[in-house]
């Protein structure tokens, strides 16, 4: 029962997710389940099947709502019936709405990031309380403390070049709620973090080079390596999921939680 009803809230928090960001983007007031569209910020713009003010479809909606279905399912089954369990569904939420402001617009918002991730931290901190684990919550703020200077690291030594400082203060609520559960669980969101940045930016490359080879057969102008290998790609997407990921693996019994 306790899935299902996170999956519930799963269902819901990619509407969530969805407006805010759109919402953040277009800088509007921040109000969740109005159905406003990306494209355009009418409201009710997801509510049909197409948006009764810039005629945009429907698409992406769907599929924000199978993500945060599925993520609800792992939370809930990793958590278990506690407490703990609403500010993880809040961290859902927030991260999947931040994760769609990195790939439609390259920006983690801050008024998405930092004010969420202060009312995430006190909440899990009140959960802690209530589930008698305040020494997980100790460590999860160790933790996001050291993923928030490892990614400070990280941010100086690349001088910003495909890790922009909105990431660095990603990294902050990614490393509360990973610690929360194990430093195992932390150790591995970063390396699934590394993992999947790579496949990405492996994808990149491919699909660069195979449009560099359509425009030479086109008689276009061409793409060089090096032109594929500098495209752009967001890491908030990649950070978000190997958090996602290693709180999942826990519940799965990848990742042992130590006693």
């Amino acid at each position: 029962m306790n899935n299902f009803i996170a999956g519930a809230f799963g269902f819901l928090g990619a509407l969530v997710a969805h407006d805010l960001a759109a919402q953040a983007l277009l800088d509007l007031p921040l109000r969740p389940l109005t159905g406003t569209c990306p494209q355009c910020g009418t409201r009710k713009g997801w509510l049909a099947a197409r948006c009764p003010s810039c005629a945009r479809p429907i698409g992406r909606e769907i599929l924000l709502i199978g993500v945060g279905i599925a993520v609800a399912f792992g939370f809930a089954n990793t958590i278990g019936p506690a407490w703990a369990l609403i500010p993880y569904i809040g961290f859902l939420w927030l991260t999947l709405a931040l994760g769609i402001t990195d790939i439609d617009a390259f920006r983690i918002v801050d008024r998405l990031n930092i004010r969420g991730t202060v009312v995430l931290v006190l909440a899990l901190g009140v959960a802690s309380l209530a589930d008698a684990s305040g020494g997980a919550w100790v460590r999860a703020v160790l933790g996001g403390l050291a993923y928030f200077a490892g990614t400070n690291l990280m941010f100086l030594l690349v001088r910003g070049r495909g890790f922009g400082y909105g990431d660095v203060k990603l990294s902050a609520q990614l490393g509360v709620f990973s610690a929360y559960l194990s430093w195992g669980t932390l150790g591995w969101s970063v390396f699934l973090t590394a993992l999947i940045g790579g496949v990405l930016s492996l994808g990149v490359l491919v699909a660069g080079l195979v449009g560099r080879s359509r425009q030479r057969k086109a008689g276009g102008a061409e793409m060089t390596v090096r032109d594929a290998m500098r495209a752009e790609v967001p890491y908030g997407p990649p950070m978000i999921l190997g958090a996602w990921v290693a709180i999942v693996l826990v519940g799965l019994g990848a990742i042992p939680i130590p006693t």
